[in-house]
């Protein structure tokens, strides 16, 4: 038995040959229009690429120079600062104990906070040398400097608040 076919079918084929490379209803200067759209994306997908390679040269060439002034002193912090890590095992202890919630071992959370907190080590570290060469010392930091660089840090608003206040104290 052979199946008739819908009187609307016939007509989308009768627009659209098969062989036709345009689609239904597309007339050949939508298509060539289409075709434009699509070169100037790729133009611009290609400009947005040499836009970034540049900014990523220019970004190394301004590192190279920040670490070049650099003392000897200063190097060797940095690269400390560079290969140090905070231990995620700690951190997510830490985490599930002030949220109260079982986290997973691959939360991206923990990895959040560890850098984070790791920024937080840097700064406190920076502002308690800054506070030794005020005060004309020398040597290694002592937790006086620790205090006090923490003090300062909490008057710039570098360091957040609490949002539940204590209950004694």
């Amino acid at each position: 038995m052979k199946r008739s076919k819908d009187p609307f079918e016939d007509t989308i084929e009768e627009e659209s040959p098969p062989e036709s490379p345009i689609g239904v209803g597309r007339t050949e200067m939508e298509q060539s229009r289409e075709e434009e759209g699509v070169f100037k994306k790729r133009k611009t997908s290609v400009a947005v690429v040499a836009a970034e390679s540049s900014n990523k040269a220019e970004k190394v060439a301004k590192m190279q120079s920040i670490l070049s002034q650099f003392t000897e002193e200063q190097t060797s912090r940095y690269e400390s600062f560079r290969r140090s890590a905070l231990n995620k095992t700690n951190m997510k202890k830490l985490l599930e104990r002030l949220t109260g919630n079982k986290m997973k071992p691959d939360d991206d959370i923990n990895t959040v906070v560890c850098g984070i907190a790791k920024m937080f080590v840097g700064e406190l570290v920076e502002t308690a040398r800054v506070e030794m060469g005020k005060r004309k010392e020398t040597g290694p930091i002592r937790p006086c400097h620790i205090r006090e660089s923490y003090r300062r840090l909490k008057l710039q608003g570098k360091v957040p608040q609490r949002s539940v206040p204590r209950l004694f104290r």
